[in-house]
């Protein structure tokens, strides 16, 4: 089952993952403490999401919502990657695309708990030094 403790998770497809962007962003996050738990999307994830019937290119949604589901936060990941067609520029395209899926709902709320920005220091973080170390 999928944690319900306010954790931000974060799914790169191939591109990303080989640019490191995950490794990154949990150790920018960690630094000021809102931590980025790192998921791995996996080919069972994509398959789960993949149309089965005629005209059916791609299925939204499983039977349980994605908190009651043992791979659940990897099923809106799969879902967006197919719909975008992004599945079409993993690391085997000729013109691969990083793609990072941040899981933030963790910070979304849930009443009586407020929402929170959690992740957008640790965002801000990350992309400010990755940009600078980069350069």
């Amino acid at each position: 089952m999928s944690e319900n403790l306010p954790l931000e998770k974060v799914v790169d497809n191939g591109p990303a993952y080989k640019a490191s962007f995950c490794r990154e962003l949990q150790q920018y996050s960690e630094e000021i403490g809102d931590p980025f738990e790192i998921s791995t999307l996996r080919r069972e994830d994509i398959k789960d999401h993949r149309g089965v019937a005629e005209g059916d290119d791609v299925v939204q949604g499983q039977p349980k919502p994605s908190s009651q589901s043992m791979r659940g936060h990897q099923g809106p990941v799969a879902f967006l990657l197919l719909a975008s067609g992004l599945d079409k520029y993993g690391s085997a395209s000729d013109t691969p695309l990083k793609y990072s899926h941040l899981d933030i709902a963790g910070s979304a709320g849930d009443l009586p708990n407020p929402a929170t920005g959690a992740p957008v220091l640790a965002l801000a973080n990350t992309l400010l030094k990755f940009t600078v170390d980069s350069a």
